[in-house]
């Protein structure tokens, strides 16, 4: 039931990724201005891009490649894209990078690197982000660990109302398993999580 749970929420994640506009971080305003070209490209066009080292070209073209849309379905090249466009700072990619990891999707599963995409993501506010971090401590039933990251996704930038409201009620739920100190402290670790970043 738990996997099953991180493999839905992780994908819930991926469908939400497709969905934002704005996956783009402020200081990339350049690429910003791009991407909605890049999403409207020929695949020819986009693989030239993403070629150059366009993160943006290379977020769409790893779209393509996993939706299988004017191009054949390939999860492996969807992965080396995501992750191309994630190592240059593109939090959705990374968003995806995590989940690919977690469920080994085109690549090896590898929880390590899987939480380590998801940090990236994290730290830019992706909440989906920190919702799939909670899911991964709440497997190994490190609750104040989950707590923290449930606090975050309620909190950070990126904000999907779907992730928040999820988020609440698994605070609730994990709360009666928590000491208020307990609770207190995976709140102080969000604190200082988010002025880290």
């Amino acid at each position: 039931m738990k996997k099953i749970l991180l493999s839905s929420t992780l994908f819930l994640g991926l469908l939400n990724v497709q969905a934002h506009a704005d996956y783009i971080p402020q200081q990339q305003q350049s690429i910003s201005a791009m991407a909605a070209q890049y999403a409207h490209m020929s695949v020819a066009d986009l693989q030239k891009a993403a070629k150059a080292g366009q993160p943006a070209a290379q977020f769409y073209l790893a779209t393509r490649y996993q939706s299988g849309n004017e191009i054949g379905k390939d999860l492996k090249q969807a992965f080396s894209w995501f992750k191309a466009a994630a190592d240059q700072g593109i939090s959705s990619a990374q968003l995806n990078v995590g989940r690919m990891y977690a469920d080994g999707m085109g690549t090896s599963i590898n929880e390590t690197l899987a939480r380590q995409y998801f940090e990236k993501a994290a730290s830019h506010g992706d909440n989906r982000a920190s919702f799939n971090l909670a899911v991964m401590e709440e497997q190994k039933k490190n609750y104040m660990g989950a707590y923290q990251w449930y606090e975050l996704s309620t909190r950070d930038g990126m904000l999907d109302n779907k992730v928040i409201n999820m988020s609440e009620t698994k605070k609730t739920a994990l709360a009666a398993n928590l000491t208020p100190d307990q609770i207190r402290t995976a709140r102080d670790r969000a604190d200082k999580w988010i002025q880290a970043q």
